[in-house]
């Protein structure tokens, strides 16, 4: 059908949207930018609205934060004597993660009217999930293929990584964040697994609070519920004497960074699209920075002085850099405040970023900000290979004392599988989609097999296609033939827990063969005339073995056939991870069945703080009618030298019936007498274990009453 004259449009009309006039050639005003076909004259076509990106604009020094976070963590977990505190990089990521994500779905709210879930979810699952599933795939293949301890659980491990729930894995299963005996390949994936669950149920509730007449001021107080809840309930259920990691790697706990972020994004969130700086400030380098920048403008605006900004970031700066220099994983005040002030001092330094963009531009250096971009793949990375390389090299367990050579290599490998995942992997599925990479790698396969099948039919052409095709085929049946292996050769104990166990057994057939003594009771003496003093003569030798009493954790039951060489009938009792504050308990146990020896040896300065009344309490049990001998603890662990302190206190205040064996001197003389983990001595370690008890026992024997 032939398109009839058009008539022209009268000049004192704007710029129109009627159907009619979608024809012509003029579209309104921001549809001329859109990137498609020229539309022919007298076609009709429903207008379509420009879509505004739900990426965030760039914020200058964001990337730089997040690269000092991911190096804080790497220094710690690599080499953690030189940054104690390095663990609060995960809690920066934290903050960084619920500021953005919810800044992301706020500023989609304010221009759409409207959340997509779906196109929410299929960006994070295009930005966490291929480089997830690659880092699992291939360093599961790789710990298949070295086999040992770093197979140890990997079922369950990859299936916590790949369900999102490692933390909640971990925390099942008793894992310790600090424990060394078995060195678990995806440990860091907890930190993952709480942004991940943060992705699933935050945005269903931000889609609640939107539905609400007063959604901002709802939104800020179901947020700072969530963030005040989750840090009281961490001080709450964290127990001075047990085990951290429960409140550590939870959810519920761990949540308060996230929160933080989230409402700091929503204080600051325009109201309306129109809530931004009508007027170009100076301290902004581009308009297209985020909103949030608009209700700074206005709180602080330019002609007051900033002196509050650089105070703010000051004052954040360093208190990220003391806290990273001095908290330590197992001290009361991380998990009592530490942690929150971290979380704090990272938003502190995000509001200066923001409203300082000129000044963050100039500081963001290119190194810096080439690691920040690639600081997923990086923290993906860094401990399944440190792991990996300690294996290898037959150095002790990462986490505690890595060894500088183990951090260079380990440094090495984690900058290159980042650099590569990024490349090849993460950038081209940002860009493009999971289904479009997948159909560029099948279309390469193809032609790959095609060239190989066209040189096959040309005898006279160059094999090199054939080569290609055969190098790609082996790879890929060497990777999953090796994946499939690890779990084929999991092994069900490590070699540690396996010296525990054979310990453990031995101690329980001792027990069992030795005859429960009876009670006895001593006569009542005839007064005699009193007799000249004599010199009692200084003892050389240990009292028997069945005069002692052992209570012990798991050093003391790795080191039981060394003990009972040293102690023949030595009575044993230890279990795993056994604490101080259990002692009094098992030793009046023992007491009032009668079944409490002379001589009393109380090992268990190794897993928990030990206070006075602790001490005290351990004394009181043993009484003054038997010889109690506390064993020092060593491990690079913060409550070890406090608890040594403790025994040597209780010692000096009990002189007539307490002494020590200074276990903690014997290993600082002899640090290469423990094993990979640092706390549990090797073979030799155990034998200068079971001497070290065995000296404090023969010097004890003048106690005696």
């Amino acid at each position: 059908m032939a398109a009839s004259t058009p008539r022209q449009p009268r000049s004192d009309r704007g710029p129109s949207t009627t159907v009619r006039e979608l024809g012509r050639v003029t579209l309104p005003e921001g549809l001329e930018r859109m990137d498609r076909p020229a539309v022919p004259l007298g076609t009709i076509r429903k207008p379509v609205a420009p879509r505004s990106s739900s990426r965030p604009p760039r914020i200058y020094g964001l990337d730089s934060l997040r690269a000092v976070a991911v190096l804080a963590v790497l220094v710690y977990h690599f080499l953690p004597a030189l940054l104690p505190g390095g663990f609060i990089g995960v809690d920066v990521f934290f903050v960084l993660s619920g500021f953005l994500i919810t800044t992301l779905l706020v500023r989609e709210r304010v221009q759409t009217g409207r959340v997509s879930l779906r196109h929410f979810w299929t960006r994070r699952v295009r930005r966490i999930i291929p480089a997830m599933v690659a880092v699992v795939v291939v360093c599961t293949a790789a710990a298949g293929v070295i086999g040992g301890d770093v197979l140890v659980g990997i079922k369950l491990q990859v299936l916590g990584a790949l369900t999102f729930a490692s933390n909640w894995f971990a925390i099942a299963q008793g894992t310790s964040y600090s424990a060394d005996l078995v060195p678990q390949l995806f440990a860091n994936f907890w930190s993952l697994a709480v942004e991940e669950q943060f992705y699933l149920f935050w945005p269903l509730v931000l889609l609640a609070v939107f539905s609400v007449r007063r959604s901002r001021v709802t939104g800020l107080v179901v947020t700072g519920l969530f963030a005040v809840g989750s840090a009281v309930w961490m001080a709450v259920a964290y127990d001075p004497a047990g085990d951290p990691s429960r409140v550590y790697f939870g959810t519920d706990t761990h949540l308060f960074g996230l929160m933080a972020g989230a409402f700091f994004a929503l204080w600051f969130a325009p109201r309306t699209p129109r809530d931004t700086p009508q007027v170009p400030d100076v301290e902004f380098a581009s308009q297209s920075l985020l909103p949030v920048q608009s209700r700074f403008a206005r709180w602080f605006p330019t002609s007051r002085r900033r002196w509050w900004r650089h105070a703010l970031g000051l004052t954040s700066a360093v208190g990220l850099v003391v806290l990273t220099l001095t908290m330590s994983v197992d001290d009361a005040f991380t998990y009592r405040g530490g942690l929150v002030l971290a979380s704090l001092f990272a938003l502190g330094l995000i509001a200066f970023l923001i409203r300082s963009q000129p000044l963050a531009r100039r500081v963001e250096v290119r190194p810096l900000r080439w690691v920040g971009v690639r600081s997923y793949g990086i923290y993906l990375w860094h401990w399944p290979i440190v792991v990996l390389v300690a294996s290898l090299m037959g150095a002790e367990n990462p986490g505690r004392s890595t060894s500088w050579s183990v951090a260079a290599v380990a440094t090495v490998v984690t900058a290159v599988a980042a650099w590569v995942s990024y490349k090849y992997l993460e950038r081209p599925v940002m860009i493009a989609g999971i289904r479009a990479l997948w159909t560029r790698v099948a279309g390469r396969a193809r032609r790959l097999v095609v060239a190989a099948r066209a040189e096959q039919a040309a005898p006279g052409r160059s094999p090199l296609a054939r080569v290609r095709l055969a190098v790609a085929a082996v790879l890929a049946l060497g990777l999953v033939s090796a994946f499939v292996l690890a779990g084929v050769r999991e092994p069900a104990t490590s070699s540690l827990e396996a010296q525990i166990l054979e310990g453990a057994q031995a101690a329980q057939e001792a027990n069992a063969a030795q005859p429960a003594p009876a009670p006895t009771v001593e006569p009542t003496p005839e007064p005699t005339a009193p007799a000249e003093p004599t010199p009692a003569p200084v003892p050389t030798v240990p009292p028997p073995g069945d005069q002692v009493t052992l209570v012990g954790d798991s050093v003391s039951l790795i080191s039981v056939p060394a003990l009972q060489a040293a102690l023949p009938g030595v009575f044993v009792d230890a279990e795993v991870s056994r604490q101080m504050s259990t002692a009094p308990e098992i030793i009046t146990a023992m007491r009032d069945a009668g079944t409490l020896r002379t001589y009393v040896v109380v090992s268990l300065g190794t897993n928990s703080t030990v206070t006075e009344r602790v001490m005290e309490d351990v004394v009181a049990a043993v009484g003054p009618d038997h010889v109690l001998v506390l064993v020092t603890g060593s491990a690079d662990r913060s409550w070890i030298g406090p608890t040594n302190d403790q025994m040597r206190a209780a010692a000096a205040r009990h002189p007539e019936n307490v002494v020590v064996a200074d276990w903690a001197a014997a290993v600082a003389a002899q640090p290469d007498v423990l094993g990979k983990d640092g706390v549990h001595p090797a073979p030799a370690g155990q034998d200068l274990y079971a001497r070290t008890v065995a000296d404090a026992l023969t010097g004890a024997q003048a106690l005696v009453p």
